[in-house]
């Protein structure tokens, strides 16, 4: 049987002051879910944990409330199920809209797609601390792109997020990434290797194939990771001549501290910070992060850095629900007062 959004699900409209005037000329104003716990009218001494949700890449937050048939009854309806069947204590659930019309911001500050990451950290922490009963701890929790966010946002700010939980997320950037680099020369030859008119026509493509999806995911990327506002007309480059494939040794350097696997030695001791950290990866993963995944636990091993680390044997969207709903358990546990 189909089941209706959750009664617990309160909408926030909000105008941020961070992405006004952002590049890419996206809304400043966003509406996005939040979720309550069933409890929480009925208990108006209690205070709960806030869990931030990052949805992946060309996703926005409203989408985790998606049905899909016969697989997702959507997660508001789990959270629901959580708490209510399961004994989860209450959890502040917020479903991140940080969509872009490049498809995602990657949950960083760049000066070619808008400061997320200070949207996140600097307005919307503050924000659902002032509208609801919050108990001061946070964390995030995310697959794919928001895999990466999740342990990016922790690992900077481990005063504001004490848990992540890593998802299926990018890193070992020279294997997520690079590899796809013959696929986008010859993607690009239909576009006479301009990147500036694929982005125009973005809109318009049809279709939007795996080969549009490939285009896509490294200019958005390469727009979050090497923006360059002297770099015209689109403020920022790829990595490579995307006629030949050569790398720009210079550029790629950009992109190599947003990489998880590079970020734990750095930031070792804001890592050992936090109360809650996961990482897993699916052992069929399309895009071959499980490699990163592996890399990512061997480092934060190498540190001693207590964390779980699972693998799964399932590809990069199939059973991420289901490794989900295994987490934020874990989490609201892990950020109760103590």
């Amino acid at each position: 049987m189909l089941r209706p959004i959750s009664p617990n699900i309160t909408y926030i409209t909000h105008e941020s002051e961070v992405l006004k005037g952002n590049p890419l000329g996206d809304p400043h104003i966003r509406r996005f879910p939040v979720y309550l716990p069933p409890r929480y009218e009925d208990a108006p001494d209690e205070r709960y944990p806030v869990i931030f949700g990052l949805m992946g890449f060309t996703g926005g937050g409203i989408m985790f409330l998606n049905r899909r048939f016969l697989t997702h009854p959507g997660l508001d309806t789990d959270l629901d199920d959580l708490c209510l069947e399961k004994g989860m204590p209450g959890v502040i659930y917020v479903f991140v809209d940080a969509l872009t019309s490049l498809g995602g911001s990657q949950y960083v500050n760049s000066s070619a797609v808008g400061r997320y990451q200070d949207y996140i950290v600097q307005e919307l922490v503050p924000l659902i601390d002032s509208r609801f009963r919050t108990n001061g701890l946070r964390g995030c929790i995310g697959g794919s792109s928001g895999g990466i966010g999740s342990f990016t946002l922790a690992t900077l700010y481990p005063d504001v997020f004490q848990a992540f939980a890593d998802h299926s997320g990018d890193s070992a950037f020279e294997i997520c990434y690079l590899n796809d680099i013959p696929k986008v020369v010859q993607a690009m030859a239909k576009y006479d290797y301009d990147v500036a008119s694929f982005v125009k026509q973005i809109p318009d493509i049809q279709p939007k194939d795996e080969q549009f999806n490939d285009l896509l995911n490294m200019v958005a990327m390469s727009a979050c990771y090497s923006p360059n506002p002297d770099a015209k007309p689109l403020g920022f480059e790829l990595p490579f001549d995307v006629r030949t494939g050569k790398l720009f040794p210079d550029i790629w350097a950009k992109w190599l501290p947003h990489d998880p696997v590079r970020m734990v030695e750095p930031y070792a001791n804001n890592l050992r910070k936090l109360r809650y950290r996961f990482v897993d990866c699916g052992t069929k993963d399309q895009f071959h992060l499980y490699t990163g995944s592996r890399q990512l636990h061997e480092e934060l091993n190498k540190h001693n850095i207590d964390h779980i680390y699972e693998e799964y044997d399932s590809d990069h969207f199939l059973l991420r629900r289901q490794q989900e709903l295994k987490t934020i358990p874990q989490m609201v546990a892990a950020l109760q007062d103590k």
